[in-house]
């Protein structure tokens, strides 16, 4: 039996060891990381019968590093909403999920406009920028107070991936093998993925040989 893939999710690390491998600025390995994601998402959409591809791009966590690496998440995003904007560059659509209060209006107005693009489209990018698993499920653990059946249905719809399926797989580049805090609730049936090779230099070769391996294992969802 070949395993159907319907979403496949990323932990983009390794964009800071990125630069100093390659004597780079951090912009230069955030920006070199972006277009890696959409050159992937689009390998992916394009070669395969998946409809999800997500992103771990931002952890809550990261705001403890300083406002450096915020700054530069906020010029990455500025730059590529200028480019991409008012242009027919993608057969799919973008959604971005996280607390994006921090980001300016103008780079959330952007957002929010280019999530309005390609709506219709059954291909999804989902971005998750300033995102916490933990905060996600203690914040729809409270948003059920006054309801009075709960159930995994109705606790669904109070998380950031609300109306998107769980991941089938996980990729992480840069060699850690942990989830850093990403969809806690939603992996619990996940199959991981992990590379040393560090997220800008990510190759499609790389990702097709997961998705064919994928495709191969036995999944038993139990022990």
């Amino acid at each position: 039996m070949i395993n159907k893939i319907n979403h496949i999710t990323f932990i983009m690390d390794g964009n800071n060891r990125w630069s100093i491998k390659n004597k780079r600025s951090k912009y230069d390995s955030y920006k070199n990381g972006a277009k890696k994601l959409i050159e992937i998402t689009k390998f992916i959409f394009d070669n395969y019968d998946i409809n999800y591809v997500s992103a771990f791009a931002l952890s809550k966590h990261n705001f403890k590093r300083g406002s450096s690496i915020i700054n530069i998440i906020e010029k990455v995003l500025n730059d590529f909403l200028t480019h991409n904007l008012n242009k027919s560059n993608f057969n799919f659509r973008f959604s971005f999920r996280g607390d994006l209060t921090f980001l300016p209006k103008k780079i959330f107005k952007g957002i929010k406009d280019l999530e309005k693009i390609n709506i219709k489209s059954k291909k999804q990018l989902i971005i998750y920028l300033n995102y916490s698993g933990k905060e996600d499920i203690i914040s729809a653990a409270k948003s059920l107070k006054k309801i009075n059946k709960i159930n995994e249905i109705t606790y669904r719809k109070n998380l950031k991936s609300s109306n998107i399926p769980d991941p089938d797989m996980l990729i992480r580049s840069g060699g850690y093998q942990r989830l850093s805090d990403f969809l806690l609730y939603q992996i619990s049936f996940t199959d991981f993925f992990f590379t040393k090779t560090l997220w800008p230099d990510i190759k499609k070769s790389q990702i097709k040989k997961y998705i064919y391996q994928f495709k191969y294992l036995e999944r038993k969802f139990g022990f």
